[in-house]
């Protein structure tokens, strides 16, 4: 496209949907001025619903998107997600990987 806004890679609602309750084992995010990898939560669960994507870690969500405006990505070995939107929890631009469980977590929802 020359004159229109280009869409981001990324999965389509339909994929994301696809990963509702699809436990992960652990959550980290880069901080921006030392550039190291920080985990921010573990043993949780991605959990979609009609409007918002949301990865819950421990009864805590890790990170809380607009379904709409999320842009998600597995990784290339399918060991994960990366996850970039704005945060609805701090209204901040964030970037997370979450890293898929091989077992079953139970994570509520919090509201």
């Amino acid at each position: 496209m020359i004159f229109g806004k280009k869409k981001l890679p990324g999965m389509d609602i339909k994929s994301l949907r696809a990963l509702d309750r699809k436990p992960v084992k652990y959550v980290t995010e880069r901080d921006g001025e030392t550039f190291r990898e920080l985990k921010i939560g573990a043993e949780g669960a991605i959990n979609i619903s009609d409007t918002e994507f949301t990865i819950v870690c421990g009864g805590v969500n890790a990170i809380r998107c607009s379904l709409a405006e999320v842009n998600a990505a597995e990784l290339m070995n399918k060991s994960g997600l990366t996850v970039k939107g704005t945060d609805l929890d701090s209204g901040t631009v964030r970037s997370v990987i979450a890293y898929y469980s091989d077992g079953t977590v139970s994570a509520a929802r919090k509201r």
